[in-house]
This record gives structure tokens, sequence and C-alpha cells, in this order.
């Protein structure tokens, strides 16, 4: 009987769908209760090079002691430790000191509705994008509006972009909800996320796919265990998120679940850990007892009764660490992601990663810095330690087969599947906030096809802010090289943004 079967399963749906909401609803409200009075500053979004470079120099200088590898990051986690230190900094670490506060006077202003405008546009739009935020479509106007409280914070804004891939013209990307409970922050919305210490990119989350509608809760401030026995761990951070991804894909409105700790046991190490889940959406099962199955890792094929048929997603874990002069003292940083597309003895297994190296110094003696990265990243499993790696793996599920994307972006590494990336990146900070930023970069996309060509990029950018005003201008060339041709592409692409 089609038509029973199919008003059956429509009716199942439409329930999973209001218990969605209802969570969602029932989370919301605890945002209105068991508050208690603080500073609930707005989070510092990534996306903008010279200010993570210049709170980066701030704490490798031990002026501040948060960790940095989770974005967003709370600003009145990061600004109290450089609000409070009273030793002497170099001109090119008070000129860095001297930018972030004057960021966060900007941002941070209590009480008040703060309005912003952006307009952007690009001729070719980044397809291979890193944490500096781009413009993701050839047209962008933007509009919005925020305003913090003494617990509450909103910021409501709407995009509308021209010709967009998903088409989706309209876009509240960037728009949240939030409030204080005790020291957890709760938030509902679409806030652009960046897990890992990599520049040119995230394997588990990154900024490569539009952000995921979702709540969380998360520390805001990162302060050490009081007790002497996790006191060593130092400063934490740790967040919980569930989204729901896109309706138009293989498995619709599938959940995404994401959970992240990073410990800062001392000021020059950093360390992460990570996890990600697809399950749930149409047809699959949304219970509690599939929510324990996926948190404590029973959803491998062939372990505790797990067939192909019950399974309850697709999950990736792993690590990621950030080491400050690990060898003398010159002022270096090795750094490394390595995230597993599978499980095996219960850890993660077939892994996928980036490591780099960066270097940093100052700029004559006006108050100007400088911060030198080399990165490479392998998305084919097993790609970065074997030499015979496991190809059409990564980022992808037999049952979720639309792959860890959203709308058709890999939510992990702009690279996407079996990809390989070499990049090199120079930031110039002058003491006026002025940003030179050159970035070359060596691209295999896809190596596991013969065709796939062979790419070599140089962006050269530039951004000025004065008064409410920042305009910021992108040049570059990309060369493509295949078995059937070899061209040449200009790009080019230009924002401004007043905020009042």
């Amino acid at each position: 009987m089609p038509v029973p079967q199919y008003r059956q399963f429509t009716k199942l749906q439409t329930r999973a769908a209001r218990r969605r909401a209802w969570a969602i609803s029932f989370l919301l409200s605890l945002t209105g209760l068991f508050i208690v009075p603080a500073d609930a500053g707005p989070w510092m979004d990534p996306g903008d090079s010279g200010l993570r470079h210049d709170v980066q120099l701030l704490s490798d200088a031990g002026v501040v002691h948060a960790p940095l590898t989770s974005w967003p990051l709370a600003w009145e986690d990061v600004v109290r430790d450089i609000q409070s230190y009273e030793g002497n900094l170099a001109p090119a670490m008070e000129a860095a000191r001297l930018r972030v506060l004057k960021q966060y006077r900007k941002e941070s202003r209590i009480h008040e509705v703060r309005p912003h405008l952006r307009a952007a546009v690009a001729n070719h739009p980044r397809q291979y994008r890193s944490f500096e935020a781009t413009p993701r479509e050839g047209g962008e106007l933007e509009a919005g509006a925020e305003w913090t409280g003494s617990t509450f914070a909103y910021r409501l804004q709407m995009t509308a972009v021209k010709s967009p891939d998903d088409h989706k013209p309209l876009r509240a990307d960037g728009s949240y909800v939030a409030a204080l409970w005790g020291n957890w922050a709760l938030s509902a919305g679409t806030q652009p996320r960046w897990w890992g210490p990599g520049w040119e990119g995230s394997i588990i989350m990154s900024n490569n796919a539009r952000p995921i509608p979702a709540v969380t809760v998360q520390r805001h401030l990162s302060d050490p265990f009081e007790t002497k026995w996790l006191h060593w761990l130092g400063p934490w951070q740790f967040l919980f998120t569930l989204g729901q991804l896109e309706g138009s894909r293989y498995v619709p409105h599938a959940l995404l679940m994401g959970m992240r700790l990073t410990i800062r046991p001392t000021s020059s190490f950093e360390f992460g850990m990570s996890r990600a889940a697809q399950w749930g959406g149409q047809g699959r099962p949304e219970d509690l007892s599939t929510f324990k199955d996926i948190l404590l890792g029973h959803d491998n094929v062939g372990n505790n009764g797990i067939t192909k048929g019950n399974e309850p997603g697709n999950q990736l874990a792993g690590f990621d660490f950030r080491w400050q002069s690990p060898l003398f003292k010159a002022p270096y940083a090795v750094y490394a992601q390595a995230i597993g597309e599978d499980e095996a003895g219960g850890w993660p297994s077939r892994y996928t990663g980036l490591f780099g190296l960066e270097t940093w110094g100052a700029w004559g003696r006006q108050g100007a810095s400088w911060r030198l990265h080399a990165e490479y990243a392998d998305t084919a499993t097993g790609g970065l330690y074997s030499s015979h790696p496991l190809y059409d793996y990564a980022y992808q599920h037999h049952i979720y087969r639309s792959g860890y994307t959203y709308y058709g972006r890999v939510i992990g590494h702009t690279l996407g599947t079996d990809g390989r990336m070499e990049s090199l990146g120079l930031l110039i900070d002058t003491a006026q906030g002025k940003t030179w930023d050159l970035l070359l970069r060596r691209i295999e996309p896809e190596r596991d096809l013969a065709t796939s060509p062979i790419l070599h990029s140089i962006e050269l950018s530039h951004s000025i802010s004065w008064w409410s005003h920042t305009i910021s201008l992108r040049v570059g060339a990309v060369r493509r090289e295949s078995l059937a041709e070899t061209s040449t592409q200009g790009t080019a692409d230009a924002q401004w943004e007043w905020s009042f």
C-alpha cells in the first residue's frame, strides 16, 4: 500500500523534526534561566589573519595564556590577560597589544547596538580557502547589528549574494544569540569555526564550508582546574555543538555533533582533541540510544553488534598540537594535526593530516611585525605516512553518501578528498594596523585521478583600516597544468566593511 506507507513515513519524519525543534527550543530556553551576572563579551571570529597574528604574538611572549586553536575565541578570555599584564613589551609586542585592545573596544561596547555593513566583489572567488575570510561568491552585500549585555549577546545579520553555487541568495551566516550560565556560554546560530593550529586549513572543522546552524555549549573562560590533580593541565577549553545539515543531500537533514577539548599545560605547548559525527537525518535513528552509541564510539561495523543496517553514523576524531620552540630559544613553532577516518582499538585510525612550521619577529623599530609559515597537508588516508595511501576514503561514507560536506563543500580541509597542498605564507602587520599577506601554494587535487591537474598559485593581499572603515584587496594568479592543457587565470577581490 504505497500511499499509507508514504503517509506513515511522513508522519514519522514530521515527529522527528518536531523533536529536534523542541530540543533546540529547550536548549535556547536554558539561556534565559539560571543566569549569573558576568561580562558576556562576544567572540573573536576566525577570518582575520592580522588579528590572529597579534594574539598569537602576545601568547608566545607570555602575555596571553588562553588556548588559541579553537575559534571563535571569547574576547574576555584573551583580553583579561592583556589588560592585567604589567611587564614591559618590545615595540612590536606593544603595537600588537594596542591593536588587539582597539579591536576589542570596538566590538565589545556593553549595552550598545553596533550596526555594520559589508560589500564584496570577486572575479573568481577562492576555490581553496584559508583562515582568511574572503568572498564566497562574485558579489556579496551584508547588513547586520550586534549587541552585548551583561549576560546576553546577539548578532543578527543577512547577506545577499550573486549567483550562489548552492542556490541560496540570502544567508544568515554569522548570526547567533548567546548567554552565560556560570562559566558556560550557550549559543544558537550559524557561527564559523576553525579547529586546529593550521593557517591554510583544518582537517576536521574549518571555514571552507558555510557555517552550520547549531546549538553550542562551551566554556567561557579557560581557567585551570583548582584541584591539584588536574591543575597541571593548565588553561583548558571545551565545547559541544549539535547542528543540522541541509535537506538537499543523500540523507536529508542529517545531524552533526562536534566536540573539542584543548589544554595548555605549559606556556609553549597547546594540545587539542576533536571529534565530529554525522548521524540521524531522514530515515535514520535519532533516539538517545543512538546518541549514546555515537558518544561511546560504538558505531563501527563488526563491533558491539553493529551492522550496516543499524550503524549509528560516521565519525572523525583525532588530535593536534602547537609547540613553541621545542629546541633552542629562537622564535618559531611546530604544529600538526592528525584526524582518523576510522577506529581501531578504541583510538582513531587511517589518518589524514597536516603539519607546519612558523616563525615571527619585529619589522623595523616602529612596531611592525611579521610571521612566516610553511604548511603541508594531505587528505588521502594514510598519505602522510604511507607510500600507498587509501584513496576515495577521507570525508566519505557508505550511508552519508553526500560526504562530510555542507552545501557541497567539505566541512574539514579545503582540499577535499585525496588532495595535497604545500603552502608558504608571509604576513606583515604595521604598527598602524595595515596588513600585507603573500601566499604561495602548490596544490594537487584528487591526485588519485590521472587527469587531475597541478595548480600553482600566488596571492598578495592588503588590508587597511581607518576610523570605522576597513578595505581589503587581493590580487593573484593560478597556473593550471594538466595532461590536456596549461593555462593561467588571474584572480582579484575587494571588500569594504563599515562598523559603528
